[in-house]
């Protein structure tokens, strides 16, 4: 997996985590704040209809009642409204009271019904029919007393309830307060004849004899009373209808809402999380490796030129790292080469060097005659040692990849008799026959003067270690995919522990390493370099005292 599919995968992952974790936790906070929004709405309508429906139970009456609506709208925060039951008129809006706006109320409304219910007993009897007009009447004038009282200023206190129907006590109230009120709080003999006529329709229209109910009853006996009893508290509620509070209808608006900082945070925690985590896994995949690959770097630079970077995977990082310890090695190579041509050049060419030195101090002090013989070996040797200057920066820009090739394609039959020409002189100059076996139409892709040059390295040698009367054979033959060049001699051979030494630079047979034949000891190295270079691979077979084939494998052409 490619590193940069790892970031998209990853941060795909955390996007969905962090987006499925907050959805999760808005749904819930949402769903639990409209839940706990309601039911607290629904306890402080409660808990204000509760006190408002006290109110008018413990004055009789709504004048007032504005105090209290605003001393309730301030405790709860909400607006409060009051109208009469079919909204035909406005008793409170505490929203004017508390200059505040205005707007249409849309949220809980309930109805608020102050007036008394009046218990009538199981039993229904004459006495008990007296006791429910008695009752109306005794409502009537209570509540016009507690209204006027109210009207000027001061609060009755509920005293008792029978029946249902309240009554009051006026403490702190002055005594002209009280005889003002009681005046005019009785009923005209008219509207107690109703009472009485209102109770007595409801015991003829239950038509049934005034008894009290027995454990023999039977249930049907029964409906004739219930009957006669629903009869009386609605004629109770006629009777006072016009007398105490009207029922209210009352709204109350909701707050503003608030969110509660903890589900916040806990939202925030659960989207933080995971992109942290993911954050923090991503920079240690990153800079894990970026600093593996600084400290190489800085090591690197150091002089540390073996230092690598460990490969693990195969993502961008990964090829970065290999990238990196391809050019370690390609520098580590490059310094090798440099400090071993370095090396070799000052130790191929100290000696002689210092052979030239002396011959020039010596003819100085005149030590020396100089004649013609030794200013020609003085030359041969100054010669020599700028064509071992000349295969080494050869051989080294082949090692560095360096050495420019123009490929063509190549007959190797024209390739041999051009090379049997170019040493036909130096081998009859050693008595040596050069014979050429090639089909002319043999061809490789190859640059021909590289190759010339890589064959007759190997030529060269053939000539110069073949006693006088021998053939030196060039061949060159096609099989199968490869096209084989060899170069066979009789000469002295190679011993067996010497063969795997002899593409090595300045390597000769001769241990004490002597330049009477001419050779720089860098011909077979830079064969085989040409060689590799031609993607091709070159060997040799060997015996001493029976002579040397060396082998070059080119890949033929398609």
């Amino acid at each position: 997996m490619t590193f940069r599919v790892r970031v998209f995968v990853l941060v795909a992952l955390v996007a969905l985590v962090a987006t499925g974790a907050s959805t999760y936790v808005t749904l819930a906070f949402a769903k639990s704040e409209v839940a706990r929004s309601a039911e607290t709405q629904q306890r402080v309508m409660q808990q204000i209809a509760d006190e408002i429906t006290r109110y008018g139970q413990d004055h009789g009456t709504w004048e007032g009642v504005a105090n209290l609506a605003e001393r309730l709208a301030r405790q709860t925060g909400r607006r409060i409204r009051l109208d009469t039951q079919q909204f035909r008129e406005g008793i409170v809006d505490t929203a004017l009271l508390l200059d505040q706006p205005v707007e249409p109320i849309t949220d809980l409304t309930t109805l608020i019904d102050a007036r008394p219910r009046f218990e009538v007993p199981v039993w229904v009897g004459a006495k008990m029919r007296d006791q429910v007009a008695d009752s109306m009447e005794g409502y009537r004038r209570e509540v016009r007393f507690a209204a006027c009282v109210t009207r000027h200023g001061y609060d009755p206190r509920l005293l008792t309830v029978a029946y249902g129907v309240p009554s009051f006590t006026y403490p702190a109230v002055p005594h002209d307060v009280l005889q003002t009120c009681g005046l005019g709080t009785g009923s005209t003999p008219e509207s107690l004849r109703r009472d009485e006529a209102e109770v007595a329709q409801c015991a003829s229209a239950a038509a049934a004899p005034a008894v009290a109910p027995s454990s023999a009853a039977t249930p049907g006996a029964a409906d004739p009373v219930r009957s006669e009893l629903a009869c009386m508290q609605e004629a109770f509620l006629a009777r006072i209808g016009t007398t105490g509070p009207e029922p209210l209808r009352l709204a109350v608006d909701a707050p503003e809402g608030t969110i509660s900082a903890t589900p916040i945070a806990l939202a925030v925690g659960v989207v933080t999380v995971p992109i942290m985590l993911g954050t923090l896994l991503l920079s240690r995949h990153v800079l894990r490796p970026i600093r593996g690959l600084t400290v190489a770097a800085r090591r690197f630079g150091e002089g540390a030129l073996e230092q690598r970077v460990t490969v693990a995977g195969g993502d961008e990082l990964a090829r970065l790292a290999v990238t990196f310890n391809r050019m370690a090695d390609s520098l580590q190579r490059s310094e090798e080469r440099q400090r071993r041509m370095i090396a070799d050049v000052a130790h191929e060419l100290r000696t002689p060097l210092a052979n030239l030195r002396a011959y020039l101090e010596a003819l100085e002090d005149g030590l020396v005659t100089a004649d013609a013989a030794l200013f020609r070996s003085l030359h041969e040797e100054t010669l020599l040692q700028q064509r071992i200057v000349d295969d080494l920066q050869t051989l080294a820009l082949a090692e560095a990849g360096e050495l420019r090739y123009h490929r063509a394609p190549v007959s190797l039959g024209d390739l041999l008799e051009s090379c049997r020409t170019a040493h036909q002189p130096s081998a009859s100059a050693a008595s040596v026959e050069l014979d050429v076996v090639a089909d002319p139409a043999v061809v490789v892709e190859g640059d021909p003067d590289r190759l010339r040059q890589a064959l007759g390295n190997l030529v060269t040698n053939a000539v110069r270690h073949s006693p006088a009367g021998a053939t030196v054979t060039l061949e060159a033959v096609r099989v199968g995919r490869e096209v084989l060049l060899k170069v066979v001699d009789r000469g002295s051979g190679i011993a067996d522990a010497d063969q795997g030494r002899v593409f090595d630079r300045f390597w000769r047979a001769d241990p004490a390493r002597r330049r009477s034949s001419g050779g720089s000891g860098l011909g077979l190295a830079i064969t085989r370099q040409i060689v590799l270079d031609h993607q091709g691979s070159i060997s040799l077979t060997s015996a001493v005292g029976a002579g040397t084939t060396f082998t070059i494998r080119l890949p033929a052409p398609r």
